[in-house]
């Protein structure tokens, strides 16, 4: 019997609460028994903004001349005069140094000797010819008075084409001599080094007195000097893999040098390369373009290290939100209109890349009547700041834009509060409202201390 009465006794109890939890208020619409009321989740909202928009691709580089020209020597010699210094600027044909040539001006002598004494061996070997020629003619005519014999007609021809013989190397002995003489010469000429271009001597690897040599295949010779022409400069960067399909020729860049990065200098892609390169040691893959330089300035110069913005998108007039505010939900974690919504734009694509963007939806998150409502937005371009909606949200939503624990757990019809900064900046009457109210209370007091002090002066 009491086990009873304690059964019916907590079924009134719970009906009772089912009922009380059933029965709204008139205003707002709520249960009369509140048992748990939510928690609303602080967050901080942005409002849309219209304007420009740029996507940039940022790379590391150096800054290099476009016609720069290493200096070596093509003969071993010694330097015996160099009359310009690092950082001289010099015309094309200025000299630039002098290597020792009494070597070569000695070979040019002997070389002219040579062929002084080929040239009197040639005279002789013509006579010998003509002579032998003579004999010969002298011989066929004895030969028709049958007053000579066969063997000495053989014999006289045989002499005659030794004689041509002879002639013959003594003319190819004066060719090759004349050559021989004439590549003396030419390295004559090489002892004088003159600037090949209009340019700075942007630096000096060698010395007067040192001795240069020429390159071969394992040693790459002696660079003496490096002249570099300053009124056009370019930068060399290095693109990541990621960002090349993306980058093309003619697009605008900034390139902002270490040693000065508030001012950035203008760029025009020239060029990308059409093969990566990977850094030893490195999975990374990077793709080389040159960027040239718009403006010649006297602080860009060789040899500087920089890092480079290309400018690869713009939109002139666009409605942007922080990038903070887009976060990627799960399916499952999203209301049925929307993920129907997010199906219907991707009809048009295949199977495998439906399946591949299907399974994280870009969504925000915005704020209205105190609780969060989930958007499916369009992207376009973003920047380091901003991201570009397409479709999805209007200028006068209020987007939530974090703070990052908040936004990872918004869902639809939570509820959500602005944090106080917020609330000030949101309606800043009230805080006129409490500056005035602050002034009265000091005005109060200040009046309040003035009467004690005038009662405390008056008291016998």
């Amino acid at each position: 019997m009491k086990g009873l009465l304690t059964l019916l006794t907590l079924a009134g109890v719970c009906a009772g609460v089912f009922v009380l939890a059933n029965f709204r208020r008139e205003s707002s619409g709520k249960s009369l028994l509140n048992v748990a009321e939510e928690v609303a989740i602080t967050v901080k909202v942005a409002n849309p903004e219209h304007g420009e928009i740029i996507r940039l691709v940022q790379a590391p580089g150096d800054v290099e001349a476009v016609l720069e020209v290493d200096i070596s020597s093509e003969i071993v010699s010694k330097i015996v005069e160099m009359p310009i210094e690092e950082g001289d600027i010099v015309k094309k044909g200025d000299l630039l140094c002098r290597l020792d040539d009494k070597y070569l001006l000695a070979e040019v002598e002997s070389g002219e000797a040579r062929i002084a004494g080929i040239r009197a061996g040639l005279v002789d070997a013509e006579a010998a010819l003509e002579k032998a020629q003579w004999d010969y003619s002298r011989q066929l005519r004895l030969t028709e008075l049958e007053a000579t014999s066969d063997i000495e007609l053989r014999n006289n021809l045989i002499l005659q084409r030794k004689a041509g013989a002879m002639l013959d190397v003594k003319k190819a002995e004066l060719a090759a001599s004349q050559a021989g003489l004439k590549r003396i010469s030419e390295d004559l000429k090489k002892t004088i080094i003159t600037s090949p271009i209009d340019g700075v001597v942007s630096q000096l690897s060698a010395k007067q007195g040192e001795v240069v040599i020429t390159g071969t295949m394992n040693n790459p010779g002696t660079v003496i000097m490096t002249i570099s022409d300053l009124s056009k400069m370019q930068v060399r960067v290095r693109i990541d893999e990621m960002d090349v399909p993306i980058v093309l020729e003619g697009q605008k860049g900034r390139v902002y040098l270490q040693s000065d990065p508030d001012k950035p200098v203008p760029g025009r892609v020239m060029r990308v390369a059409c093969k990566g390169t990977k850094l030893q040691g490195r999975d990374v893959v990077t793709f080389e373009a040159l960027l040239e330089v718009l403006s010649p300035e006297a602080r860009v110069m060789p040899g500087m290290t920089a890092n480079v913005e290309i400018e690869v998108a713009k939109r002139e007039d666009a409605i942007t939100i922080p990038v903070e505010a887009v976060v990627h939900r799960m399916r499952k974690d999203l209301p049925d209109e929307v993920v129907k919504s997010f199906d219907a734009k991707q009809a048009t694509l295949d199977l495998s890349e439906r399946a591949k963007q299907g399974q994280y939806i870009k969504v925000v998150y915005v704020m209205a009547n105190e609780s969060a409502e989930v958007r499916l937005i369009e992207a376009g371009i973003a920047d380091t700041r901003r991201v570009e909606i397409k479709e999805g949200v209007k200028t006068e939503d209020q987007i939530i834009v974090g703070p990052y624990r908040s936004l990872d757990q918004l869902k639809e019809g939570k509820k959500v509060a602005l944090a106080e900064d917020e609330k000030k900046e949101a309606d800043p009457s009230d805080s006129a409202e409490e500056a005035v109210a602050s002034d009265d209370q000091d005005s109060t007091d200040k009046d309040q201390n003035e009467e004690a002090t005038l009662a405390a002066s008056s008291a016998p």
